[in-house]
């Protein structure tokens, strides 16, 4: 999977935490961010992060499946998270933040 070098972001806290709310403005003065959610933080797609055209986001299947939420299309959801996310990071990463 070929990918141009942006800012990966591994969001895990929930929408109303202050440091989700950082993260998200982080990413959106990126340009170019991608945004892996674990944990909690796939609770975002209940409020709507993938339709914002400047983010790229990567869910965590195991976390998806265990707080019953399903992703949208333009969600790519990964069955081996920790792995993509680490090679993204190692290869692509022009900064990694983790919130």
């Amino acid at each position: 999977m070929k990918k141009e070098q942006s800012d990966v972001f591994l969001l895990t806290k929930p929408p109303l935490s202050l440091r989700s709310e950082l993260c998200l403005k982080l990413a959106a003065c990126s340009g170019k961010a991608r945004i892996y959610l674990a944990g909690d933080g796939v609770y975002h797609l209940l409020t709507g992060i993938e339709e914002q055209p400047e983010f790229k986001i990567y869910a965590c299947k195991e976390d998806l499946e265990a707080r019953a939420i399903r992703a949208g299309d333009k969600v790519t959801v990964l069955d081996d998270f920790y792995t993509d996310f680490i090679e993204d990071i190692m290869e692509h990463c022009r900064h990694g933040h983790t919130f």
